[in-house]
């Protein structure tokens, strides 16, 4: 069992940041591994897919939403019982500059105690770069904030289930 973190600050508003992370049908638009389909509510099932380069496949598998407490915390865990579990979570805090972004993934399972040194670096690196994609999104003028077409919503939303 191990937990990674990372925080991230950022000239927007916590509400900017809040909008991007519980819009999971809008992750496609920014985050560079991670599709989320469902609702974003406390305790709502959701579908998630993570993009590897190890398998040159997406690995899908259900998951949870664990932590929700709008405007300042989104969460899910997802993995097989036993194996590999992994809570993903995003906390935001207003700071005098913008915004306070601390995101936490904890793992647990035998696959997390028999590979943790190796996966805690990866985890970091993919964590710090997911953050970097969500700060071009978030800056003003970004071409990657766009709002998703119709077309582009049913090519992610059938990406991520």
């Amino acid at each position: 069992m191990f937990e990674v973190e990372h925080v991230t600050c950022l000239s927007t508003s916590p509400l900017r940041v809040w909008t991007a992370v519980s819009d999971l049908a809008g992750f496609v638009r920014w985050h560079p591994f991670i599709r989320l389909s469902g609702v974003a509510s406390a305790g709502s099932a959701i579908g998630y897919t993570f993009n590897t380069t190890f398998l040159r496949k997406p690995l899908t598998a259900p998951a949870t939403i664990t932590r929700f407490r709008k405007p300042a915390e989104i969460g899910w865990k997802t993995g097989m019982r036993g194996l590999l579990m992994l809570e993903e979570a995003y906390q935001i805090d207003a700071i005098s500059s913008g915004t306070e972004i601390r995101h936490t993934t904890h793992c647990w399972g035998l696959v997390s105690i028999l590979a943790a040194r190796k996966m805690k670096g990866r985890i970091l690196d993919s964590m710090k770069e997911s953050d970097r994609a969500l700060e071009r999104y978030l800056r003003p003028g970004s071409p990657a904030a766009r709002p998703l077409s119709r077309g582009d919503r049913r090519v992610a939303k059938r990406k991520a289930h």
